[in-house]
């Protein structure tokens, strides 16, 4: 369900990106993007706290974190187990080619080389499974 809700965030991401991309001149990187085009941080700031995530962006990063500890009846010692994490892994392995797509669509559309997607799993401030992606995959 998260899952879904993160990959709709994104796609809303990237056509609130391409609507605006050519009303706001050349930015050269995505932060840049969105310090400068307000309505599209708040549109996607808007579809992280549906999707119940964070995002943020770092020079031609953007990165989405879902903090692990707003699950209900889930314990700390389920969430940093093991078997959590190598589920959390294969779950952003099954998300690969969508998140490639999306880093190359927003490639095409901005002009900006180099965007990349970083997905970040926590609990509190700790980070238990990250994943980054780019135009040309998953980045190890």
């Amino acid at each position: 369900m998260k899952r879904k809700s993160m990959i709709a965030m994104l796609l809303a991401f990237v056509m609130s990106f391409s609507l605006m991309a050519t009303a706001c001149g050349s930015p050269k990187t995505i932060e840049e993007y969105i310090e400068k085009d307000k309505e599209a941080a708040e549109q996607v700031q808007k579809a992280a706290d549906t999707a119940g995530l964070t995002v943020d962006f770092s020079g031609n990063d953007v990165v989405y974190t879902y903090d692990l500890a707003s699950i209900d009846n889930v314990t700390e010692e389920v969430i940093k187990s093991d078997m959590m994490k190598e589920q959390l892994s294969s779950a952003l392995d099954s998300t690969t080619d969508t998140f490639v797509g999306l880093c190359k669509q927003l490639e095409e559309e901005s002009k900006i080389e180099g965007i990349q997607i970083v997905v970040n799993y926590t609990y509190g401030d700790e980070v238990i499974v990250t994943k980054t992606f780019n135009s040309s995959g998953a980045v190890e």
